[in-house]
């Protein structure tokens, strides 16, 4: 683990740390810091939602425009010495404001996504695609939106960003553990009299979750995450790993 384990948040938050033992000890340390809770939520929901925007290839006439452009510009005059930069990190108070600058950039990014200038799909995968990200986009930028950020049980980071307003929530699971075949992740709206199946959760090709956008019912104050067949349950068959407040 490193000295400066404040350090690895941004690490373990884009999936770069690579060595088990320090993950494992990372999570050990993410229960307990705040700081640190507050850092991963941030970077998760931003980077679920980038995540969900799939680039353009540029237009061949720009590219040609661009290089015709860079052979006829002069070129700039070497810049001077730079002065060295301190590689000593030091831990730093990371508040409210500054997860919400977090979840509000993932939120622009996911307006910008729907717009089209980012996402290129057929026309109907789009627009429900579009609609998905403006109401993802909706909830992490409401004004009563409240975060939670919490280890999942045999490994992995969930963060729940729910807006009670709104009666809706938006859930970033993160380096959870591979599951065989017959096995799947299953979330569920759990209340004090009652527990409803809320969706499956399944990677893409990359390994990848995403953000899920899910819609709170009446009576609903947490949602809660297990193991079940691939099939999903109709109840819960297992102990929740990960169970987040609304």
């Amino acid at each position: 683990m490193s000295e400066d384990v404040h350090a690895l948040a941004g690490a373990y938050a884009l999936g770069a740390l690579s060595d088990e033992s320090e993950r494992q000890a990372f999570e050990g340390h993410l229960a307990r810091c705040e700081v640190c809770a507050e850092e991963v939520g941030g970077l998760l929901a931003t980077s679920a939602v980038l995540g969900r925007a799939v680039s353009l290839p540029p237009p061949i006439a720009l590219r040609e425009r661009v290089l015709g452009t860079i052979g006829a510009t002069p070129q700039e005059s070497a810049p001077g010495p730079v002065a060295p930069v301190s590689t000593t990190a030091r831990p730093r108070p990371i508040g409210r404001r500054r997860f919400a600058v977090a979840v509000l950039a993932a939120a622009s990014a996911a307006v910008l996504a729907g717009s089209g200038a980012l996402v290129y799909q057929s026309k109907e995968r789009s627009d429900r695609a579009n609609a998905t990200d403006r109401a993802i986009a909706a909830v992490m930028s409401s004004t009563d939106a409240r975060a939670t950020t919490m280890p999942v049980t045999g490994g992995g980071t969930a963060l729940l960003v729910a807006s009670p307003e709104q009666r809706r929530a938006v859930i970033v699971v993160h380096y959870l553990r591979a599951l065989p075949g017959s096995r799947t992740y299953e979330l569920w709206m759990m209340g004090p009299s009652q527990v409803r199946a809320a969706g499956l959760l399944r990677p893409d090709h990359l390994g990848h979750y995403g953000a899920r956008l899910l819609t709170v019912p009446s009576g609903a104050d947490r949602v809660g995450l297990t193991v079940e067949p691939a099939g999903g349950s109709a109840q819960p068959t297992t102990a929740p790993i990960a169970v987040l407040t609304i």
